[in-house]
């Protein structure tokens, strides 16, 4: 029976695993199992599990320019006291750092039974760092986060529909592209007016949700994980994802009571810069700009993954396209004449 030949990919988890080893067992742990388990494996993140003499160790990699979850998660947890993950070991080398167990996902436990008040709490320890971390955003900056505030979102927006080839590759027609280079207008008045209410920009966690926070068995401590990806930008474009996410997996509509005590959530720590109302309106306006600010985290993740190993089959990541179209759809439905 044929075997598949090895690839650098494979070599180089091995190069992880090792040193994965080598380094618990260097530091009094012991392994209980010859082999970690894997949690995950794409393009942009490798993630294992060793399961060892105290309780379960995460080892993650992630692609060079995706590697700065180590530094977030050390400044976040050291400098704003943010319940992140507790990281033990970190090689700059591999793009790879160990860290604790520190629970259960969130959305695994709410599964079982739906839990509207531990998702609030939740969010509310995420709009908390968000908020805690607001005055501080040159950190991050400084460290290379991307800067995606709105400012910069418009110049963005334009350098990303530069790169034609890669939109068309991705099921974008040259009509589309040239239909998105005239809605720059659009993205620039959305940009100025969302900035126009008082809400600062902070660390947006492009996927946070239910199954990126974790919940621990006996403490029920809440942890937020996945930092890699964050940028600076708007702090409700991870809101958002997190009540897209909320209504995909937990089966919620925009009427349901449920979902309104999440929506509120995400808003009740910004109520004392802004009314419920006003609130309202600006997550309105962020709804519209979240598929360009979604468009270029997909971009980046693109271009930060190795090509080889991304392919079709990862429908969401990585498709600056498929945002772009939906924005497009949104600008047209409004406004049909302009268009046609």
């Amino acid at each position: 029976m044929a075997t598949e030949p090895t690839t650098e990919n494979d070599n180089l988890n091995k190069e992880i695993i090792q040193w994965g080893c080598e380094y618990l067992l260097s530091h009094g742990y012991t392994l209980k199992n010859n082999l970690p388990e894997n949690v995950q494996n794409t393009p942009w993140s490798y993630v294992i599990r060793f399961a060892t003499s105290d309780d379960y160790i995460y080892l993650k990699h992630t692609p060079e320019l995706l590697a700065l979850e180590a530094g977030i998660i050390r400044i976040l947890h050291d400098q704003f006291q943010i319940s992140v993950p507790e990281i033990i070991a970190y090689n700059a080398e591999l793009n790879c750092f160990l860290m604790k167990d520190a629970g259960r996902p969130l959305r695994e436990i709410l599964k079982q039974q739906f839990d509207v008040t531990l998702f609030c709490k939740a969010i509310n320890q995420f709009t908390s760092m968000q908020l805690a971390v607001a005055d501080h955003i040159n950190i991050f900056l400084d460290m290379g986060v991307p800067d995606f505030r709105l400012d910069k979102l418009p110049d963005l927006y334009m350098q990303l529909l530069s790169q034609k080839e890669i939109l068309i590759a991705d099921g974008l027609s040259e009509k589309e592209v040239s239909v998105l280079e005239k809605l720059f207008p659009v993205v620039s008045n959305l940009c100025q007016k969302l900035s126009d209410y008082a809400i600062k920009p902070s660390i947006v966690q492009p996927d946070f949700n239910d199954n990126n926070t974790l919940i621990a068995n006996e403490s029920r401590d809440i942890t937020i994980i996945d930092l890699g990806e964050i940028v600076i930008s708007h702090p409700f474009f991870s809101l958002i994802n997190c009540l897209q996410q909320a209504k995909k997996h937990h089966s919620l509509t925009d009427a349901d009571d449920t979902y309104l005590q999440l929506m509120d959530a995400c808003l009740k720590n910004y109520m004392v810069f802004e009314s419920k109302n006003r609130l309202l309106d600006a997550l309105a306006i962020a709804r519209i700009l979240y598929f360009i600010y979604g468009a270029l985290v997909n971009y980046r993740l693109m271009i930060a993954c190795d090509k080889t190993r991304f392919t079709s089959s990862f429908q969401r990541h990585g498709r600056p396209g498929v945002p772009l179209k939906e924005f497009m759809t949104a600008c047209i439905a409004k406004h049909p004449s302009n268009f046609y």
